[in-house]
């Protein structure tokens, strides 16, 4: 069933009406949803739906608006639960109330959104499937090692057999997966450019580089590199309040954390593999900021910053990303 749905209907004459009706989760209820509204003297080409974000329950609610042509945002629950400061009790029916509050208080704020493209909503499925599969196989692996730390005290041969085989076929799922992701990647032309351009990024591989396409949506959600690393958890924020007050400048605890992970491991490769980062650690830079007290997180993190940046700027700029090579001064 659909969470109960509460309106509020505005007139040329700043008055407003509310009303509250619940509806099943179906096209046919979305179609006696847009019926009830009707009634109740609300236009349908100006309305404005506003919902909370609870994952695939409102998937087929976004679809069902976008086709036609409903404007609609989705509000996400973190936020909308800090918005509600002091609260008692949880019904439906207070949700609906609360949601739709928070809409007319807030309305000047919310944009519009759209669902991703096909592309990328299979992708998001890929994805998710994939990291199924890996977490699956991280643990066959774990159990395998231990069946065979106790092999000389039981016998574990039977079970270690049929594990191994079913990790094979774990790890096999794995690379179908990969390439199930690549091929669904050409079938969108700007997608597939995005990703080339994202994966020539020193340090981003496939994983990561379908990623940002997911999280960004094709790089139409965020509009630059800052607003993306505070959504990652990468950006650093003051905490200072008058004189009495000087905390340290740290990151915010509310990011995403698998993207957030995910840049991590890029971080790590790229102080490898990446001259000019790999400068940045052996040139004495990165030493320094640690022997000056900082913590080796704080300063990675300053390389996975300088990450999102460079896929930002490559994307924007429409070409692949070129690693600069530094040349000793002449005599």
């Amino acid at each position: 069933m659909l969470r109960s749905v509460r309106t509020i209907i505005r007139t040329s004459s700043s008055t407003a009406t509310a009303a509250r009706q619940q509806f099943s989760n179906t096209t046919s209820g979305f179609k006696n949803l847009l019926s009830w509204l009707k009634k109740l003297g609300a236009n349908q080409n100006n309305s404005f739906v506003g919902m909370e974000h609870t994952g695939h329950y409102t998937l087929a609610l976004c679809f069902f608006l976008q086709e036609r042509e409903i404007t609609y945002t989705l509000i996400s629950p973190l936020q909308l639960k800090k918005s509600l400061g002091l609260v008692r009790g949880k019904s439906d029916q207070v949700d609906s109330k609360r949601i739709a509050q928070f809409i007319c208080l807030h309305q000047r704020l919310l944009r519009p959104v759209r669902l991703a493209s096909d592309c990328l909503l299979k992708l998001k499925n890929l994805m998710a499937f994939r990291e199924r599969l890996v977490k699956s196989n991280a643990s066959l692996k774990k159990t395998l090692q231990d069946l065979k730390d106790t092999s000389d005290l039981i016998d574990n041969t039977f079970i270690i057999k049929l594990s191994e085989k079913q990790r094979e076929l774990v790890e096999q799922q794995i690379s179908y997966t990969d390439k199930q992701i690549e091929v669904t990647l050409q079938q969108d032309e700007q997608v597939w450019k995005h990703f080339e351009l994202v994966n020539s990024v020193v340090g981003i591989g496939l994983v990561t580089a379908v990623a940002f396409l997911i999280h960004t949506q094709d790089f139409t959600a965020f509009d630059n590199g800052r607003q993306f690393a505070c959504y990652a958890g990468v950006a650093p924020f003051e905490h200072i309040s008058g004189i009495s007050v000087k905390g340290k400048t740290r990151v915010s605890p509310l990011a995403n954390k698998k993207m957030k992970a995910l840049l991590s491991n890029c971080a790590a490769a790229a102080v490898q593999h990446d001259p000019q980062l790999k400068a940045y650690r052996s040139g004495g830079r990165y030493q320094r900021k640690l022997n000056e007290g900082k913590p080796k997180m704080t300063v990675l993190n300053a390389v996975r910053a300088k990450l999102i940046n460079r896929v930002f700027a490559t994307v924007d700029r429409g070409t692949p990303y070129v690693t600069i090579k530094h040349y000793p001064q002449a005599a």
